[in-house]
């Protein structure tokens, strides 16, 4: 068994001779076995003992056995109590992942203040088979079924291909002492259920089971290595980002055979989880419910459906709410937004007819100037669009009608800044200026802004 480890090691590139490593220890077979076996190969260590005080005096037992046994051999020794139960309590999660979250955060702490290179710990094959079972009961994607990665950042597994029973067979013929955990006959652990009742009945149709998983595993991982490849395929042809904005076009998701999967992958970075992606891919596919606007939510993003596109965007995007001048500055600075301002006299002026330019009568203007973004309820008269009645005369129109009437999508009125003069609006920033300030044959100076920078969110 011992070759097998060292063998293991070196062909996963786990950790090298002389690197301090940092051994989770819980006194039981696996973790005392894995400390005999780095021994004997000569490896560097510390061991680590988390006492979770969930046995009562059974877990003050097993630290003591430990912190002995590390005396004993003269090996480094760190130890600690936590409160699991509190924890659980706090974050509502289950037992088994309180003390996981607290012995990894412990664990780390140590590794980083002592610098030690990897935290080595005794998972199993069975662990593996237990673990990979269990993803599949839950419905899990390949990366469930790769089961536990012999190297996962500073964590190494060394054991990984060793069963459980040659794990006791060692302990037994090298006489490797060490403690039992009374909880592991319980079958009120997920694991143990699977470990006691659902294991032994698929040995006995697969007797070579665990040979099996071992080859299973290494073909998780190669399909994982190919279906991560073709996720970067379709990525490229249906995928940007901008400003923190994802689009993913959706006439690609939703003429793909994988589409749904690919869905998946390109939106579990951002939390969303798979109810979120079937309830999205069914809506394309029946065309029910699917109106520009709907929105789906995760704990840091939100998905907002415009049309032909789904964005991903930040929940908390820190920007500026509003911007007051009591005089023109030279350029208005506004989150993404710089507009350069200047004073043209009107014989110089040359009018551009583009949204990106904006002219007023200087005269007109009022003070404070204020730039800010849409609020219900914001109107103006825009330049050039006359009553449909009464050609030539300019009507009112509120922005929401206006977005309305010009297609904006969500994104694009929640990111479109409007600029005041006083108490009224005189420019949709980048799209149309207020009648109410133009330039005419009375005007002597020109208010010139120009926007230079659109690097804004979602600009049509």
């Amino acid at each position: 068994m011992i070759q097998r480890v060292k063998s293991y090691i070196q062909q996963n590139n786990l950790f090298n001779s002389g690197t301090p490593i940092l051994v989770a220890c819980s006194g039981g077979v696996d973790s005392m076995v894995l400390i005999d076996a780095l021994l004997k190969l000569n490896f560097k260590i510390v061991i680590a003992h988390c006492n979770f005080q969930l046995r009562g005096e059974e877990s003050n037992e097993d630290e003591k056995f430990v912190t002995q046994f590390a005396h004993q051999k003269n090996i480094d020794f760190r130890s600690i109590k936590f409160d699991t139960k509190d924890l659980k309590k706090d974050k509502t999660i289950s037992t088994q992942m309180a003390a996981r979250e607290l012995r990894y955060e412990w664990f780390e702490k140590i590794r980083k203040e002592n610098q030690y290179h990897f935290i080595a710990t005794a998972h199993h094959l069975d662990d593996q088979l237990e673990t990979i079972l269990l993803n599949f009961t839950k419905g899990t994607g390949i990366k469930g079924l790769k089961g536990i990665q012999a190297k996962n950042g500073f964590v190494v597994r060394p054991f990984l291909e060793i069963s459980k029973q040659e794990i006791l067979d060692y302990a037994i013929e090298n006489k490797v002492a060490f403690r039992e955990d009374s909880s592991n006959a319980s079958d009120d652990y997920q694991r143990n259920l699977i470990r006691h009742q659902i294991v032994p009945q698929l040995q006995k149709i697969n007797p070579s089971l665990h040979a099996t998983m071992i080859g299973f595993v290494d073909r998780m991982n190669d399909y994982d290595t190919l279906s991560n490849e073709q996720i970067e395929v379709a990525k490229k042809k249906c995928y940007s980002e901008k400003n923190g904005i994802v689009e993913i076009k959706l006439g690609f998701i939703k003429t793909h055979k994988a589409g749904q999967t690919i869905l998946f992958h390109l939106l579990k970075e951002f939390g969303f989880n798979s109810d979120v992606v079937n309830q999205l891919f069914q809506s394309f596919k029946t065309l029910e419910k699917l109106k520009s606007g709907n929105q789906f939510f995760s704990e840091t993003h939100r998905i907002v459906i415009d049309r032909k596109s789904l964005f991903v965007v930040p929940k908390n995007i820190e920007k500026e709410n509003y911007l007051t001048f009591d005089t023109i500055p030279n350029q208005i600075i506004f989150n993404n937004y710089k507009i350069q301002c200047s004073f043209v006299p009107i014989n110089e002026a040359t009018i551009k007819p583009s949204n990106r330019y904006a002219y007023f009568d200087a005269d007109k203007i009022e003070f404070p100037l204020m730039i800010r973004y849409y609020k219900e309820g914001d109107y103006f008269y825009p330049f050039g669009m006359s009553k449909p009645k009464t050609p030539g005369k300019i009507g009112k129109k509120k922005l929401s009608k206006y977005f309305k009437d010009e297609k904006f999508s969500l994104l694009e009125k929640e990111n479109t800044a409007v600029l005041f003069s006083g108490e009224k609006l005189i420019w949709l920033v980048n799209h149309r200026t207020d009648d109410r300030f133009k330039v005419t044959e009375k005007t002597k100076t020109v208010l010139k802004l120009v926007l230079v920078d659109d690097n804004h969110m979602l600009q049509k």
